[in-house]
């Protein structure tokens, strides 16, 4: 019996590496972006990024001056479906970047783009539909939006809101098809939206994760997932996605209150 301690022992040895080594296992006709290991297959600084508990971590010490990101370089997306789970530390801010562009021009690791927000510490921010150094605040969490043929975001419908609590993860969710996207948290969802700008919107780009200026915080990202659907899905137009005579306008950042379409 003696004899076999020592085999006994190296296999000990050997399971944990294996089963810590093992790749996270995605859902059906998805596949994982993300090893839970490394870095590898992503572009960012080492200086904000890392492997953590195999999760993607972002650290900020509270002294950004601009938005830093990582890229994940697989590939661009089109239409797609993205699954995440997500953790931020309380007063944290992040978000999840799709079709994006890397834009070294505008300073390092800066990327540009639609952006599913993570913002706990606001109730109407958190899922919400962003466009990172672009048309900023396109739909806040809650709200069903057409964006005009001239860039204008209409509030036409609404959306049950709920709080997710920071320092826990939750499910996000993102499904782009065409011009249509959605957004959600743990099932539920957070924004609709229809983009009918044809000079604004983009069709296809890179995602990536965000560390964001502010308070110092942690942002962590694990089982990370996305499928690929089908290219050709067609683009809703305006006759399919109308703005109701009473809708209101989008609240810009920094904007005050909503405000009713101009009588036609």
């Amino acid at each position: 019996m003696h004899r076999l301690l020592p085999f006994l022992s190296l296999l000990a040895f050997v399971l944990p590496v294996a089963a810590e080594e093992k790749a996270p296992s995605p859902p059906e006709g998805f596949i994982a972006i993300f090893n839970g290991r490394s870095l590898e297959g992503w572009s960012g600084s080492d200086k904000y990024w890392s492997v953590e508990d195999g999760a993607l971590t972002g650290v900020t010490d509270g002294k950004l001056d601009y938005n830093r990101f990582i890229t994940w370089k697989g590939g661009q997306v089109k239409n797609f479906e993205l699954r995440v789970k997500v953790k931020v530390t309380k007063g944290g801010n992040s978000g999840l970047q799709y079709r994006g562009k890397e834009r070294p021009d505008l300073g390092e690791w800066v990327v540009t783009g639609y952006q599913c927000d993570v913002v706990p510490a606001r109730e109407d921010y958190n899922g919400m539909l962003y466009e990172e150094r672009g048309r900023r605040i396109l739909a806040h969490t809650g709200e069903k939006v057409v964006i005009d043929p001239q860039g204008q975001p209409w509030v036409v419908g609404k959306l049950p809101t709920q709080v997710f609590p920071p320092d826990e993860w939750h499910d996000y969710r993102v499904v782009v098809e065409g011009n249509h996207h959605q957004h959600w948290i743990d099932g539920v969802q957070t924004v609709d939206v229809v983009d009918l700008d044809e000079t604004g919107r983009a069709l296809e780009g890179v995602v990536a994760v965000q560390v964001h200026v502010g308070p110092a915080m942690k942002i962590q990202y694990k089982d990370f997932f996305v499928k690929h659907l089908p290219a050709d899905l067609p683009l809703l137009t305006p006759a399919q996605a109308p703005v109701p005579a009473d809708a209101v306008k989008v609240v810009p950042q920094g904007g005050g209150k909503p405000k009713k379409q101009a009588s036609k």
